[in-house]
């Protein structure tokens, strides 16, 4: 049996099943390589559907506390910019992403660890760049100096993963 939303603006909303009226979620559909498809098909019985609820949710969160933080001094002590244009922005949000990815799948667990203890965001990038798993032209691309806020949004992506895991 299935319910629409009573909210116009989700109309398209299906409610079904036991929780009808209780759990409100919207279908989306996302498409995906299918080279990734096909290791996913591999993996066995996983709920894709959590998944991607916990990705959308730790993205949102990132974007959140990205919003919300008071922007420190540049690193290289340059004042090119102050990181407020929407290029900085979009840059920061996926330095984010790239240091998630970096922890998830090159970093060393050692090296996670020393930089969520590190004393400062700094010092925080130092140990990254000294790691073997770390290439700042795959991370950053052709940004040779990557801002500040790129290099806080790295870590903070790279210390999410690492409090996930820490768990």
């Amino acid at each position: 049996m299935n319910f629409a939303t009573a909210d116009p603006k989700f109309a398209d909303r299906k409610i079904s099943g036991n929780n009808a009226g209780v759990h409100r979620m919207a279908t989306i559909e996302i498409h995906v390589p299918d080279e990734l498809r096909r290791r996913m098909d591999e993996a066995g019985n996983e709920d894709w559907s959590e998944i991607a609820r916990q990705a959308f949710e730790r993205h949102l969160h990132g974007l959140a506390t990205r919003a919300s933080a008071a922007l420190h001094p540049r690193i290289d002590g340059d004042e090119r910019g102050s990181g407020n244009s929407a290029e900085e922005r979009a840059f920061a949000g996926a330095a984010y992403d790239h240091g998630y990815a970096w922890a998830r799948d090159r970093a060393a667990k050692g090296d996670l660890r020393a930089m969520v203890n590190a004393r400062s965001y700094r010092a925080a990038v130092d140990i990254v760049r000294s790691t073997k798993g770390f290439s700042q032209r795959d991370e950053f691309g052709d940004c040779a100096f990557p801002s500040d806020e790129m290099w806080e949004a790295f870590v903070d992506g790279a210390t999410a993963r690492y409090n996930e895991t820490a768990k």
